[in-house]
């Protein structure tokens, strides 16, 4: 083993981004076994994001959900994205507040999808009780897309620093984005809030949590050489805190008004005598 981890570096300088990999790997193979990956049944015992159950208690959905997959594609997509995004995320963080964004970041898309199913709907105009219920959400993206806003966020910190390269990684950031939303406005089954819900609140901790780079320049008998460091921010803007603050609050509330609004339906169509999951 300790073999195959010097063979392999990134193994031992990203134990993070390979445990979630893992960790979504292991959580596909229980669904496989189980009754298949894509048996709505299947995940939502498992763990998927059904609003109803949200609704009853069970929030920990809102976590479970990142780490199901619906198919292998969907799966092998996002650990691509987990595996180039973790890794730059997890090299510029220290681990601990790499795992706090990711967690964040997954959550939160969650919960914005969750409150997405009614958003834009009220309980009068509702004419079937499925209307109302929304759809069965499960994947990594939300929190992947939060680790692309955070690495954005990372990069606008110290552009002046990374000069050239923070521009041209900003920008295909930016084209990155904008593929997935034409996609996503194209395509059917895709989690277009949990994705924008996900870069937005990655961004935001992200900003908070980023550190600073300096150019330390090392005098040399031959050549001068230089040298980037972390340094940690004192200077947080009183405008990006409260902003932050806010975000969290926008956050808390579309939970409660999606909760409220399943609640409501529940009285209506008596959803509680069939919700049973075995």
């Amino acid at each position: 083993m300790n073999n195959f981890i010097r063979k392999y570096p990134t193994l031992e300088n990203y134990p993070i981004t390979w445990s979630i990999i893992l960790l979504n790997a292991l959580f596909f193979i229980v669904q496989t076994v189980s009754g298949g990956s894509t048996n709505t049944v299947n995940l939502v015992r498992l763990g998927a994001k059904f609003d109803y159950g949200i609704a009853q208690g069970e929030y920990w959905r809102l976590l479970t959900a990142t780490f199901l997959h619906i198919g292998a594609i969907h799966l092998i997509l996002n650990l691509v994205g987990l595996f180039i995004f973790g890794r730059l995320v997890e090299k510029e963080f220290l681990r601990f507040r790499y795992l706090i964004i990711y967690l964040f970041s997954g959550i939160s898309s969650s919960i914005f999808s969750y409150w997405s199913g009614s958003a834009f709907i009220s309980i009068t105009e509702i004419e079937n009780c499925n209307q109302g219920l929304g759809a069965i959400g499960a994947g990594a993206s939300g929190a992947i897309f939060g680790l692309l806003g955070c690495y954005a966020a990372f990069l606008m910190i110290n552009k002046n620093v990374l000069g050239s390269n923070a521009r041209e990684s900003l920008i295909s950031i930016g084209l990155l984005v904008f593929i997935n939303v034409i996609y996503g406005a194209t395509a059917s089954n895709i989690d277009q809030v949990a994705h924008v819900s996900g870069l937005i609140c990655g961004f935001a901790i992200g900003w908070l949590l980023s550190p600073a780079k300096q150019l330390i320049i090392l005098p040399d008998s031959l050549n001068d050489s230089s040298i980037l460091i972390s340094l940690n921010r004192n200077n947080l803007s009183k405008i990006f805190i409260v902003s932050f603050v806010i975000l969290i609050i926008i956050t808390t509330m579309a939970y409660f008004q999606r909760t409220q609004f399943l609640n409501e339906l529940s009285d209506l169509c008596r959803l509680d005598v069939w919700y049973k999951i075995k």
